[in-house]
């Protein structure tokens, strides 16, 4: 059985757009589509999870965003190199859940397009 490193259980990927922008946002509820799509086998069997879109701010998360989780790490390939080659200009955050929210938001987090600044008051370290 495949398993992830260390503590990390899951991962999440948070995808953002801007709200003031039509296109970013066309674009992320199309992107939002076609992982619906292309990964609903997946979503069916319940190993990917895709939320709902909020349009505004929640948590750490400085601007409108989706999030999409998942637990099995052979999906991690295959989600990551996705959203690599479909995520156009939008920011994407992929961040392992190890139960540090602070660390795995910052130091263990990966970074497609440009960078958000997240509230990190609002993480805990446990």
């Amino acid at each position: 059985m495949v398993e992830f490193y260390g503590d990390v259980v899951s991962y999440d990927i948070h995808t953002y757009w801007n709200n003031n922008n039509e296109n970013e946002r066309k674009f992320a509820y199309e992107l939002r589509e076609k992982v619906q799509k292309e990964f609903a086998n997946e979503i069916e069997q319940g190993d990917i999870r895709v939320y709902k879109f909020w349009d505004k701010p929640i948590g750490p998360h400085p601007i409108n965003m989706f999030e999409i989780d998942f637990k099995k790490p052979e999906l991690f390939p295959k989600l990551v190199s996705f959203y690599q080659l479909n995520h156009g200009k939008l920011s994407v955050l992929i961040h392992p859940r190890s139960g540090n929210d602070l660390l795995d938001h910052t130091k263990h987090a990966l970074w497609l397009g440009h960078k958000q600044r997240l509230d990190t008051s609002l993480l805990s370290e446990h």
